[in-house]
């Protein structure tokens, strides 16, 4: 007769005589016995001297359907984290063993009141953990050849970028200075950067928040700091990749190129106290606007993934709010208003009104001030208060072309006399999705000038032999040179025969005043260009590919011109009629347009006439500072209502 095997356990039966109290997490070990491994699972009270090791992966789409046995019992795993496990168990053989954190297994998925007092310790699951290790998945030839080659690139790559930073036009690295089997490597470290797990939202909060990272590819693994410098030294601080490397910089290269600087950014230690920087309330925009395109499995965890690395105010007024009952996931908007509401509250709070459009329609029950933190942003987010960043601190694609003696005072002089004007007033009406702002109105948008397509701004660098990517480019550049007629009319008058470029429309295009004069003669010298930028077989200088970089930064923009005779930028979507406002203690200013109220409002609106649609933010040269603002003040202080 044969032996009867134990039936697989649900989670729920597993986890039952393990209910978590308080502060406590479920560990587990892994075992090699007789060919396959076994794993152990017990709870344990979350403290600072807790040895473990958390991992970070993509769970996958695939049901559970393997057997792990578990505490002496069998459980029911997906293929994936059964993979996983095996791995895992040969690199501590290979390193160090420890216990191990696995959200998958030592967290009951059924139960969804335990996910959701679980969720608000991630941060300090993440953050408490001795190392992070970010499971890739199985190697393959080419990871391979990446991962043996890795360090002396990395030498190699150091040396030629100090080339690079001394002379930008330097010659391309020579054979010595490239990979031994360049193929292979840049399909290796393009494999990597394409991994689904630079595409997942929870894998962002996961990675910033603990000090030591390892990046483990099947049996070979690199230090993640390392592996994340690599990518920041080639393409942001160099040209390196761009010369030599056979990767096809597509739009998701390009999303993971901009997801390794936020997640270096935040992994850099604060003043040697070897803790990661928390997402500090005025970054949590641009922050959002990085992350909306990483997938989550419920749109609630866009809002409770970005709370666990938050500032600490935040993350405590919001984290007993987690709600992941069916309700709650199905009415996630909710969730996401709270948060904006909590946001608004907060100082700094009002970059969240930074946060460019999304080509997706959002949800019509979100008002027009939350955005949508899901979808493809409809234009960079390129108004965002850069003119009050010291000029030192910009990245090189903005700092060469500007120059401002004290910049860091200055900077810090003329965003504190914004940020700190006493005569700020923001906050939610009690009970309803509306935003009360007092300001005032500035001016009114006259004309505009928009793309006459649709174009796809995830396009970073256009490929000369698509022919989708030039017509892109060609319908770029008659926007660009169609806003610089306006430019010219307005103020001369005329556009038809002029030739001088001012000043204000070469301002509007870095989004920044303090341009030197050499970089408004390398735009006057770059514009005749644009339009055989990429048939012309002659290599254009480093300071003119950054032009032509800034100019794609407008794209989708909407430029336009005021009943005031003045020029700038705005989000798309603006149209002539539409106000232009200052709201006290935002570092921008604000396009509105007027909208109809019927008498069923909230007591605190009935009655108001300035009720508003909010379309974004605008930027106007010499109206960014406090007091030029207070200058241009045409109207009488009011209180508008943000629908």
């Amino acid at each position: 007769m044969e032996t009867e095997f134990p039936r697989p356990e649900s989670p729920s039966s597993l986890y039952k005589h393990q209910e978590l109290r308080q502060n406590q997490i479920r560990l587990l070990t892994t075992k090699w016995i007789n060919g396959s491994i076994e794993i152990e699972i017990d709870q344990y009270t979350l403290t600072e001297d807790l040895d473990y090791d958390a991992i970070s992966y993509v769970w996958g789409s695939a049901p559970a359907s393997v057997t792990v046995k578990c505490n002496h019992r069998p459980l029911v795993v997906t293929s994936t984290a059964l993979e996983m496990l095996e791995y895992l168990h040969r690199y501590q053989t290979n390193t160090t063993a420890r216990k191990i954190w696995i959200d998958a297994i030592c967290i009951n998925q059924e139960d969804k009141e335990e996910k959701a007092a679980q969720v608000p310790l991630m941060r300090e699951i993440y953050s408490k953990a001795r190392a992070v290790v970010l499971w890739m998945g199985r190697s393959t030839p080419e990871t391979d050849v990446f991962f043996a080659e890795f360090q002396e690139m990395r030498v190699k790559l150091k040396t030629w970028k100090a080339k690079h930073d001394a002379d930008p036009d330097c010659p391309d690295p020579d054979i010595e200075e490239r990979p031994r089997h360049g193929e292979a490597f840049w399909a290796g470290m393009s494999w990597l950067l394409e991994n689904e797990w630079f595409r997942r939202l929870w894998t962002y909060q996961e990675i910033i928040l603990p000090s030591t990272a390892t990046l483990l590819c099947g049996d070979l693994w690199i230090d993640f700091d390392e592996f994340l410098q690599f990518p920041m030294d080639g393409l942001f601080k160099s040209t390196y990749f761009l010369r030599i490397s056979t990767i096809e910089f597509t739009a998701n290269s390009d999303t993971t190129a901009r997801a390794c600087g936020s997640i270096k950014y935040h992994r850099d230690r604060n003043a040697g106290n070897g803790h990661a920087k928390e997402i500090e309330v005025h970054n949590i925009g641009a922050g959002l606007t990085n992350l909306r395109e990483r997938r989550v499995k419920e749109p609630v965890d866009r809002v409770w993934a970005i709370v666990g690395p938050s500032e600490r105010d935040l993350r405590d007024r919001l984290s007993s709010r987690a709600d992941y009952s069916a309700k709650g996931r199905n009415e996630y908007w909710k969730t996401w208003i709270m948060f904006a509401k909590a946001l608004m509250d907060e100082h700094g709070g009002m970059r969240l009104l930074h946060i460019p459009p999304t080509r997706e329609l959002k949800s019509p029950h979100l008002p027009s001030w939350c955005p949508n933190l899901s979808g493809r942003s409809a234009c960079k987010m390129a108004i965002d208060a850069g003119w009050n960043t010291a000029t030192d601190r910009k990245q090189s694609v903005d700092r060469w072309a500007l120059f401002e003696e004290n910049s860091s005072e200055k900077s810090l002089a003329r965003r504190g006399a914004i940020l700190n004007d006493d005569r700020t007033l923001i906050s939610t009406v009690m009970d309803a999705n509306v935003l009360r702002v007092r300001g005032f109105v500035m001016n009114t948008i006259e004309k505009v000038v928009e793309h006459e397509n649709p174009l796809d701004v995830a396009y970073g660098r256009y490929d000369q032999n698509s022919e989708e990517h030039m017509a892109l480019y060609t319908t770029a550049v008659d926007c660009h040179l169609r806003s610089l007629e306006l430019a010219r009319y307005v103020f001369y008058g005329k556009s038809e025969g002029v030739t001088d470029i001012p000043g204000d429309f070469i301002a509007s295009l870095f989004f920044d005043e303090r341009i030197k004069e050499s970089a408004k003669d390398t735009y006057r010298k770059c514009l005749p260009k644009l339009e055989t930028w990429y048939s012309d077989p002659i290599r254009h200088l480093w300071e003119e590919e950054q032009c032509q970089t800034q100019i794609t930064y407008t794209r989708e923009h909407t430029f336009f011109s005021t009943k005031g005779g003045r020029i700038g930028y705005a989000h798309p979507g603006c149209r002539p009629g539409d106000q232009i406002v200052v709201f006290y203690g935002g570092e921008v200013l604000y396009i509105l347009r007027g909208v109809d109220t019927t008498s069923d409002e909230d007591d605190a609106t009935r009655g108001a006439s300035d009720h508003f649609q909010y379309l974004g933010p605008a930027f106007i040269p010499h109206l960014m500072e406090q007091h030029q603002r207070d200058a241009a003040h045409i109207g009488p202080d009011t209180i508008f209502f943000v629908h």
